[in-house]
């Protein structure tokens, strides 16, 4: 294993590597305000539209290509140019409409893992390494040639000792570990841009980091993607019309997967609007109300090459290393919110939203439920059977980041799920009416939800909760007049401007300080300067130290003065628990 020190230089080289990347595409801005570089010089682009563009000072394009779509296709191409960890980031990105802009997202969904495949060698190494056994002793049959290749691992067709046609999912050498040296220094990147850049707040980058580290390091364990497929299979064992394949588990480890060999018909080779595409809509269909609001498990990226089509139409979903789940709390939300679209409910759906996220302020409920009006009317008072969901949406997420309420990650993943279900039911149904399938379902979720029994647990809770609340009113009341009575009950009152002005005062009188200081060596300077008999070398010692008085003194204003001119702006200061964290890593 790699000394602390050792880790920790190959790390500030992986920076240094990660600010060039940015400095090429033009993110000279951010490079300076997150402290990986100096001033930028002006300089021409290799590759793309802006060849020939200039910038400014601070960094940024100018001209007309200083576009958000101009802007994205920079940042795509910086994702890829670092390589598999930030390819997959932007992948997740492209699954938050919450947090990135439309142009960004459009962008982001372009990317996609550019990988050498492993030789032939190396993967069975890889698959004795982790089964401790050589490979003639695991399978029959093993195809050197991979079905396909990805950043993290690649897939081999092979056959089991007992003659079951299996796929063998291997892990790539060291991702590991290079994966998590990514992850450590993207941390880094985001506690520092959190510290230097106020408009970042909202977006929370060390929270994004924080969840797509957690996403990333459960794939690189397959022994929890072999549990989800197992829980999936358990939960869908009753239903005929939807399966997943089978985990062979002596042959199954943290770095090699092993399942059934699926011989099955793709999604994206069923023709659409037949009566075969239709029935399997329904069942699809089916499916995800099952998981996502009857069990809160549900496959968190079910675009069609990760469905297949048995010959009975059934549905064979694979691939289950990202999976969400959700509480019944918010099954009952999302619910609740389904119904108040449908209805028409601004009022449901703009309350609804306040629960679903987190307000960063103050929200002005009058001018957010004004902007829920305005989309509602444009989506919902039209022609149903044509509505895009996708869009509606975007522009739901759209005013809660304006009215800057940050959703619960678990439903942005939802609303990319959602996304991509919608795109494969239009591809099963061109001529979709969305509401008319949906309308069946949501009166069974009205009823689920405001079953009788339902209602009464709800009723039986709440009750409870008063009552408690009425039981401890009395002691609260008798403890909050003990404490007036005694003299300790303290109110405070926060005000932002008062809070600051400690700091405010300190400064002045930093900054009156030094004008002290530097008028007081100014006139020491003048006073010295008169005619004095000593000297040496034939140069008036008064003469000497009046020189640097008023060296001292020149220093001194020009130092208060730029002080004033840029202090005025107050900066966030760096924290060194990531610094630290990188140099400890490897312990």
């Amino acid at each position: 294993m790699a000394s602390p020190v050792k880790t920790a230089v190959q790390d500030i080289k992986r920076l240094r590597d990660i600010a060039g990347v940015l400095t090429k595409h033009g993110f000279h801005a951010v490079v300076r305000r997150i402290g990986l570089g100096g001033p930028p010089k002006p300089r021409k682009l290799l590759g793309g539209p802006t060849d020939l563009a200039e910038y400014d000072g601070d960094g940024a394009l100018i001209g007309e290509d200083d576009d958000a779509g101009e802007v994205a296709i920079r940042f795509r191409r910086v994702l890829e140019d670092l390589g598999p960890t930030f390819v997959k980031l932007g992948q997740v990105l492209s699954t938050r409409p919450d947090i990135v802009p439309r142009a960004f997202i459009s962008e982001l969904k372009k990317l996609q893992d550019s990988v050498e495949e492993l030789p032939s060698s190396v993967a069975r190494a890889q698959v004795e390494s982790a089964l401790g056994a050589p490979i003639e002793e695991l399978y029959s049959e093993f195809d050197d040639e991979p079905l396909g290749a990805a950043s993290i691992g690649q897939v081999h067709r092979a056959v089991t000792l007992d003659g079951r046609e299996c796929v063998v999912k291997i892990q790539r050498p060291d991702i590991d570990e290079k994966i998590r040296s990514d992850l450590d220094i993207l941390y880094t990147l985001a506690r520092l841009l959190e510290a230097t850049i106020e408009e970042v707040e909202l977006y929370s980058p060390t929270g994004i980091v924080r969840e797509f580290s957690g996403a990333l390091l459960k794939e690189l364990d397959f022994t929890l993607e072999a549990k989800n497929v197992r829980e999936f299979r358990a939960k869908f064992a009753a239903d005929p019309h939807v399966n997943a394949p089978d985990i062979i588990d002596e042959l199954t480890d943290v770095k090699v997967l092993t399942m059934e060999f699926v011989q099955a018909q793709k999604l994206d080779d069923v023709e659409g609007g037949t009566p075969r595409a239709s029935l399997i809509l329904d069942r699809l269909l089916d499916s995800v109300v099952k998981m996502v609001l009857y069990d809160g498990f549900y496959h968190a990226d079910p675009h069609p090459g990760n469905i297949f089509v048995g010959e009975d139409d059934s549905l064979i979903f694979i691939d289950f290393g990202m999976v969400g789940r959700l509480s019944a709390a918010q099954q009952d939300e999302i619910i609740n919110l389904i119904i108040a679209v449908l209805t028409g409910d601004t009022d449901g759906i703009a309350r609804t939203l306040l629960r679903m996220g987190r307000p960063l302020g103050r929200v002005s409920m009058r001018e957010f439920k004004a902007d829920v009006v305005r989309i509602r009317d444009r989506y919902l008072l039209s022609n149903l059977a044509d509505i895009n969901v996708t869009q509606f949406v975007q522009e739901v997420m759209d005013a809660a980041q304006y009215h800057r309420i940050q959703l619960n990650s678990s439903y942005a993943v939802l609303v990319k799920t959602a996304t991509t279900i919608e795109g494969i039911m239009r591809t099963l149904e061109p001529e979709l009416d969305i509401i008319s399938r949906a309308t069946p379902y949501v009166r069974k979720l009205a009823a689920r939800r405001f079953s009788a029994r339902k209602v009464g647990a709800s009723a039986l809770r709440t009750s409870m909760a008063f009552s408690g609340f009425m039981t401890q009113l009395p002691d609260q009341m008798d403890q909050i007049l003990m404490d007036l009575e005694g003299g300790n009950l303290a109110i405070t009152m926060r005000n932002e401007a008062l809070d600051n002005i400690g700091q405010h005062l300190n400064t002045l009188g930093t900054r009156l300080f030094l004008g002290i200081i530097a008028a007081g060596l100014a006139v020491s300077a003048a006073l010295l300067v008169r005619d004095v008999p000593w000297a040496i070398k034939g140069v008036p010692v008064a003469v000497l130290a009046g020189l640097v008085c008023a060296f001292f003194a020149t220093v001194l204003f020009w130092w208060a003065l730029g002080w004033h001119i840029v202090g005025g702006k107050e900066r966030s200061k760096l924290r060194l628990g990531p610094l630290v964290k990188l140099l400890r890593r490897g312990d």
